[in-house]
């Protein structure tokens, strides 16, 4: 093995190491009892345009993510294609599901 073959093998490890850990975070995230994934939910929808949350991360039922968007003055788009929602800020027409 030549030093391109052994650095290009190292760069390859570390990177299918990273996927994994953030993959095992995500799906530690979205194994939380429900209070504390709509806690953890109500804390990042502080106010912000727009707040974007991947679907791995998250366990909880579409209705459960309105009720907390709603009660927040936001409302949620649920992006299937990219797997995650998205928690708009409007307070004139919180908790509607697009």
């Amino acid at each position: 093995m030549t030093g391109v073959d052994v650095i290009g093998a190292v760069t390859m490890g570390g990177l299918v190491a990273t996927g994994l850990t953030m993959t095992i975070v995500r799906i530690v995230r979205s194994t939380k009892p429900r209070e504390k994934q709509m806690a953890r939910l109500a804390a990042e929808l502080d106010g912000r345009n727009q707040v974007y949350l991947r679907m791995i991360e998250n366990g909880l039922a579409e209705q459960d993510l309105a009720w907390v968007a709603g009660t927040r003055g936001y409302s949620v788009i649920v992006h299937r294609s990219f797997k995650c929602y998205e928690f708009v800020y409007t307070p004139h027409q919180p908790g509607r599901i697009a």
